[in-house]
């Protein structure tokens, strides 16, 4: 008999409950490890290193089974269990992994009474809010915003205004030109768009914002009426 209390995982919104599936054994929760380089200089002893700031993404496991599979569930197993998605522990209830399934999965004979078989997750490094609709702020005036997560994190920022607009965020600037009404500056991808239209051109700032641990002022300068933040915090 299955318990409320049964592990469990959630990928793409699917409960692992709902296939069906029992879960045999969960990951151990990972530190990513720190992308350093080692160089060796002749004539010097021992490395310098090369610490570059980033993280490795690693593999997340789960071991899993299944009684009285048809071939119609199989196929929808397959269908869910592949590509990429949102992934959530019933160890860690309150984040998600970015991850993906790209390992072969095998049933040795789908009319065994159970079946037992790994399923094999990418992540990223990172992890964020499951509650991240609750994080997403709004500011109408200049502000402060607290960073709930373990390290700096890389917002989405819906810019309103028109003409040139500026911001400052912890003292730095970031401006945008020729907006109408508004513009996103993602910091995640990198890009400046509005509607799916990319706007790169007009951003007038070498690098995007981040937020870092701690608390982070953010300054209304020219042109600027409303600020729409997502702040996508995240842990290691």
């Amino acid at each position: 008999m299955r318990t409320q209390n049964e592990p469990y995982f959630i990928f793409k919104g699917i409960n692992s409950k709902k296939m069906r599936l029992q879960i045999s054994t969960l990951p151990q929760i990972v530190k990513p490890k720190r992308r350093i380089t080692n160089i060796t200089i002749a004539g010097r002893n021992g490395n310098e290193i090369e610490d570059s700031g980033t993280y490795e993404g690693y593999t997340l496991s789960i071991g899993c089974g299944i009684e009285h599979i048809t071939q119609t569930e199989l196929e929808k197993m397959w269908e869910w269990l592949d590509g990429s998605g949102d992934l959530i522990l019933s160890t860690e209830p309150t984040r998600i992994y970015k991850a993906r399934v790209d390992n072969d999965i095998s049933l040795s004979d789908m009319y065994w009474v159970f079946q037992n078989f790994l399923v094999q997750f990418d992540v990223e490094p990172f992890k964020y809010s499951v509650n991240k609709s609750n994080d997403f702020v709004t500011l109408t005036k200049s502000g402060t915003l607290h960073n709930k997560g373990s390290y700096y994190a890389e917002p989405i920022l819906k810019v309103y205004g028109n003409g040139t607009v500026t911001m400052q965020i912890n003292g730095k600037s970031y401006s945008c030109q020729n907006v109408t009404d508004y513009v996103t500056i993602d910091s995640t991808l990198q890009m400046v768009y509005k509607n799916n239209i990319n706007k790169n051109a007009d951003y007038l700032t070498r690098d995007f914002p981040k937020f870092k641990k701690g608390e982070n002022t953010i300054t209304f300068l020219s042109g600027v009426t409303k600020i729409e933040i997502e702040p996508n915090w995240r842990w290691l």
